[in-house]
């Protein structure tokens, strides 16, 4: 009875580290890698608990494993943007200007019922109202209001270049051009590896943040 006590007690420290060491995200939305990592998790940790007689290393080792994987494959996410859309995938519009895209519903295999739904918990019950909605990788559903009556009009900004990478959806939602980003990138005086984040919207509106701003905390 005490050492199933103490195994739990062991693997319970343990998990409760792993968890901190893949990150806060995992408490909240998960990534495809990450739910498979915490699924795998509390199956690797449920067979040394209920089986006293399998030495505990055979149980601490394939969670140390699988916490090294998703922090080596959470680490090249970071540095290359091309791995986190090969792993995790890229946002897409299901609404765009007040049009329902059926393509890309049927990819991603949503519903009719599984839109509204959505909308529904977002306190969104016409859809004439959603002028965008777009699916994230972590399966949520945002979405973008027109605006009320007697509010002036309004643009979704949307990420055209994260970490020096292009990002070749936001740039199509917002009609903008590798040569328009170009002449703006030009007009700002910044090559394109030297933006930590640049948001744009559909009437040429945007905004540029350079990683020299974000290290020196300038705005």
């Amino acid at each position: 009875m005490t050492i199933s006590v103490l195994r739990t007690i062991i693997l319970y420290g343990l998990l409760i580290v792993a968890m901190r060491l893949m990150g806060k995200r995992q408490l909240g939305e998960l990534q495809p890698t990450e739910l498979v990592v915490t699924l795998l998790l509390s199956d690797l940790a449920a067979v040394p608990m209920q089986e006293n007689g399998l030495p505990l290393l055979n149980g601490v080792l394939p969670i140390l494993v699988l916490v090294s994987l998703e922090l080596l494959i959470s680490g090249a996410m970071l540095k290359s943007p091309k791995i986190a859309r090969l792993v995790s995938g890229s946002p897409l519009p299901i609404i765009q200007d007040g049009k329902v895209d059926e393509g890309v519903m049927r990819r991603l295999r949503i519903s009719v019922d599984d839109l509204l739904e959505s909308l529904r918990q977002q306190d969104i019950f016409d859809i004439r109202q959603v002028q965008y909605a777009i699916a994230e990788t972590n399966g949520h559903i945002s979405v973008f209001q027109y605006p009320k009556t007697g509010e002036p009009p309004k643009q979704m900004p949307v990420v055209v270049i994260t970490d020096g990478a292009l990002c070749a959806w936001g740039m199509q939602l917002c009609g903008l051009t590798e040569e328009k980003l170009g002449r703006i990138l030009h007009k700002e005086k910044c090559r394109q590896e030297d933006v930590f984040l640049m948001t744009a919207t559909k009437d040429g509106q945007h905004h540029l943040l350079t990683r020299a701003q974000v290290k020196g905390g300038g705005g």
